[in-house]
């Protein structure tokens, strides 16, 4: 049975391209960025949303490479890998940045739908001490702290750029 599997692509699809009842999706946030404030940030020496998208790829890709079996692949906390220096300077380095994004996630759906059964989710992450059941519920988990941290820059930022056009009303 692969219930516990439907349950998880299902909530991580609700996250990242549903409608969640707290509010926006990760892609509907991201929708209303648009690309000129992608590379700012509220405060100096704070994360930019295209680093927290970019952060949000590189645990995707984390996820990715631990189900397929890739142990030799890690992720180390507050490093170049899991937090990248990515500046938009253009709609068009937006939307490539976004369709990475959804890329990775289409591919942790594929490997999930793969499995045969739920036992799996029991199995140890090589080189974590928790499971494919946590780290999957973790991903959910998140998206959901960064689509807040991406609503507060938008917010700030749209209060100093409101009368530069950026943002329409």
């Amino acid at each position: 049975m692969k219930e516990n599997i439907k349950e998880i692509i299902r909530s991580l699809s609700e996250t990242f391209e549903g409608g969640p009842w707290y509010g926006k999706s990760v892609m509907r946030k991201l929708e209303n960025v648009p690309y000129i404030i992608g590379y700012k940030s509220c405060v100096p020496e704070s994360h930019t949303v295209a680093q927290i998208v970019g952060h949000l790829i590189a645990w995707k890709k984390f996820a990715v490479e631990k189900l397929k079996g890739n142990n030799d692949y890690s992720l180390e906390i507050d490093t170049n890998n899991d937090w990248p220096n990515i500046e938009v300077h253009s709609q068009k380095e937006w939307e490539e940045l976004k369709r990475e994004l959804v890329a990775t996630q289409g591919e942790i759906y594929e490997l999930l739908n793969e499995k045969e059964d739920d036992s799996f989710l029991e199995e140890k992450v090589d080189g974590k001490d928790y499971n494919f059941g946590y780290l999957l519920k973790g991903l959910v988990q998140h998206d959901i702290y960064h689509i807040g941290q991406i609503g507060l820059i938008e917010s700030q930022l749209k209060k100093k750029e409101m009368d530069s056009g950026v943002f329409k009303s």
